[in-house]
């Protein structure tokens, strides 16, 4: 009984109306009851419901209700600067899928011609142009490495 009073003016009311809960049984269980005594009990439960109700009442108004406008409007705030950083994030991850297959390319590309120069024979009469036409598409893979990086 006591841990109902722990919540102030609603528990109190509400202690009240299990002892006139309790008060209304006991009567009831009597050979004969008396009629003046239960409609006593039926006041003092209506009382006791009026003061839980009270109760509950001023706890409501004491609670800032008029925050929860206020919540709501900060809510749909964040929502709209969520939906704006999921944007931009779409936007990032797009922009990198794009540089790992630009970077893939040209990796793949990279390594075709480094395994051509271990086939190459170093005697062969082509061996010095073709020797200079890879380095000028490496140095160009890695020209477009750079710039694919500083994007």
């Amino acid at each position: 009984m006591t841990s109902y009073l722990a919540y102030g003016a609603v528990g109190f009311g509400l202690a009240l109306a299990v002892l006139a809960y309790r008060l209304l049984a006991k009567e009831q269980n009597m050979v004969k009851p008396r009629q003046m005594l239960i409609n006593a009990i039926y006041v003092f439960m209506a009382f006791s419901l009026v003061l839980a109700s009270a109760g509950f009442v001023s706890e409501y108004l004491k609670s800032d209700a008029s925050s929860i406008d206020k919540v709501r409007a900060e809510l749909n705030e964040k929502t709209k600067q969520l939906t704006e950083l999921q944007g931009r994030y779409a936007t990032m991850e797009q922009g990198l899928t794009t540089s790992r297959t630009v970077m893939r390319s040209l990796m793949d590309f990279k390594v075709g011609k480094v395994s051509r120069l271990k086939t190459l024979n170093p005697t062969a009469p082509e061996y010095v142009p073709l020797i200079r036409e890879i380095q000028a598409d490496l140095e160009s893979l890695d020209k477009s490495f750079n710039e694919a990086i500083s994007r």
